[in-house]
């Protein structure tokens, strides 16, 4: 019965493995990037749990036991507390990140569309064309509404977001004459500040001005708290998010990962208080 139970627990393991690693290749598959980009891609962040996975179901086949066995219980006790802490503070962070505020004012004065991924052919990421088909939607019910799309250069690709958004919103039927394009940021901190920038010197107001004006955000639905949080913390004093479904395939990826950059986040704040908000000028 114990050898029984074992085998079933090592095939489940090494699937369980396959499964993990499989993720890994086949986000990196539907969404090419360049040498470096692929190379250095969160998503490899699914190999490590998927290596362990089947060394452990390989290791319990042979051995007929776990192989957290060969480590020193010294050893094991204090890397068994850190993770547990982590895993209760990514739950903590979870909750908040699942449960943003999701109202919005109807003709806003803005509407801040947040990049997030293009590959190495320029081609906009699925979660992306989210966001535009979501802020096509209200800029058509609320003509007076400026759009701004935002998103520069990441490392190692060739093409920043903001231009082929612009292109999108045009096509699907936008002015061209209502949308600013900010192609300058590389994380959401900058996509705000550069776009606060943008507005006030394209309509010649203060940032104290633009900072009080109606502005809706609209971002992925994991993305939305984090982003909110920010804009909040650099000075906007009315702003509201609308968000777009994630695509079922990169929701793993993208909470994980949701979950680490707001860790960072509050790290960030905790130790230097940045962002910080912007002098009203």
């Amino acid at each position: 019965m114990k050898n029984k139970f074992n085998l079933i627990l090592s095939i489940f393991f090494i699937f369980l493995g396959i499964i993990f690693t499989a993720y890994d290749f086949v986000l990196i598959i539907l969404f090419p990037g360049t040498f470096f980009d692929n190379l250095f891609s969160f998503s490899h962040i699914w190999l490590i749990p998927g290596i362990f996975f089947i060394t452990e179901g390989i290791f319990r086949l042979k051995n007929k036991h776990s192989v957290l066995k060969l480590i020193s219980k010294k050893v094991l006790i204090p890397i068994s507390g850190f993770i547990l802490i982590c895993l209760i503070i990514s739950v903590i962070c979870l909750y908040f990140i699942i449960t943003p505020e999701q109202t919005y004012t109807q003709d806003s004065d803005f509407i801040f569309i947040l990049g997030g991924g293009i590959d190495k052919n320029g081609n906009l990421s699925s979660a992306v064309i989210n966001r535009l088909d979501i802020a096509c939607k209200y800029l058509k019910e609320n003509k007076n509404t400026i759009a701004v799309v935002t998103g520069g250069r990441v490392d190692f690709l060739p093409y920043p977001e903001a231009p082929e958004m612009k292109n999108y919103l045009i096509k699907n039927g936008i002015d061209k004459n209502r949308i600013l394009c900010e192609s300058k940021s590389q994380d959401t901190i900058e996509n705000f500040i550069y776009s606060l920038n943008l507005t006030s010197q394209t309509f010649n107001k203060s940032l104290s001005n633009i900072l009080q004006s109606r502005i809706i955000v609209v971002t992925s639905d994991f993305h939305l708290a984090r982003a909110l949080r920010i804009a909040k913390r650099i000075g906007f004093t009315n702003v509201t998010g609308l968000c777009a479904k994630t695509p079922l395939i990169l929701i793993p990826n993208l909470y994980v990962r949701e979950i680490a950059a707001y860790i960072k986040l509050n790290l960030r704040i905790l130790l230097t208080g940045n962002p910080r908000k912007i002098n009203q000028l």
